[in-house]
């Protein structure tokens, strides 16, 4: 429902670009006040910064009493429906669910600020008692339960959504991953205070390189692995490619997580 109105939102606003200023004001009056019924709201309970260029986001609220999720599932997350007035706007990011706690009522996030762009900022700058509007659960980057092996590879954008698939591995299926990470200060530990998954620090790692480091992890004893592949669009792309060319025998799932 969201995403169909916020496509109209984005249609609207395209069409009203000629419009005078009190018109488009009170057009996206209306679109922020639609999008606050719609979402869910919550409040951060606590931030910190757990790594360089990485911050823990706890949100919290009564409207996760009886939430629902898949580990791997992503939440749009509105960071300017809690400003009032002409502050107010409908910027958005996806980030993904880093774990959920049912009893206290809180949702984790990590957030990684390479960027210094809107949502690496809003990061940075929150504060215990912030309002904060999502909407969510969703997507498919999701753990594939049948696969005899899993093997996970990106950088640390996708640390945390990683720590969430590899939590649901049964301790007898076989794991390989390879993070990269341009130093180790940039590497968090997963909510349990363990650090699950394998790093390489490195000013940069091709997709090749990426297969090689699994590869002395014994990649090519796993036929019939599932691969997660994210980070970079343009490492993922020619990963995904390189896995259908030279490794016909794996699975792949591929999403970026920046550009």
């Amino acid at each position: 429902m969201l995403d169909r109105a916020l496509t109209c939102c984005g249609a609207v606003r395209y069409l009203l670009a000629g419009f005078d200023y009190l018109s488009k004001s009170y057009l996206m009056s209306l679109l922020t006040s639609l999008a606050r019924q719609v979402t869910q709201h919550v409040t951060v309970a606590r931030a910190e910064r757990i790594a360089s260029y990485a911050y823990r986001i706890t949100l919290t609220g009564p409207t996760l009493a009886g939430w629902t999720y898949t580990p791997g599932q992503t939440l749009n997350v509105f960071f300017g429906l809690g400003a009032t007035g002409a502050a107010a706007s409908l910027r958005k990011r996806t980030y993904s669910v880093w774990g959920y706690d049912a009893d206290r009522l809180e949702l984790e996030l990590a957030i990684c600020t390479f960027s210094d762009g809107p949502g690496a900022r809003w990061a940075a700058q929150c504060r215990p008692g912030d309002a904060v509007h999502f909407y969510g659960p969703g997507g498919k980057f999701l753990l594939n339960p049948t696969a005899p092996a899993h093997v996970f590879l990106g950088d640390v954008s996708c640390l945390s959504h990683f720590y969430a698939l590899r939590r649901q591995v049964p301790p007898t299926v076989p794991v390989l991953s390879v993070i990269h990470a341009h130093h180790h200060d940039e590497v968090f530990a997963d909510l349990d205070g363990t650090r699950p998954l394998h790093v390489e620090a490195a000013d940069a790692l091709s997709a090749l390189q990426y297969l090689q480091a699994a590869e002395v992890q014994g990649l090519r004893a796993l036929p019939g692995a599932q691969v997660y592949w994210g980070g970079l669009e343009a490492t993922c792309i020619a990963g995904y490619r390189l896995l259908q060319r030279e490794w016909p025998t794996l699975t792949v799932k591929a999403k970026p997580f920046w550009k």
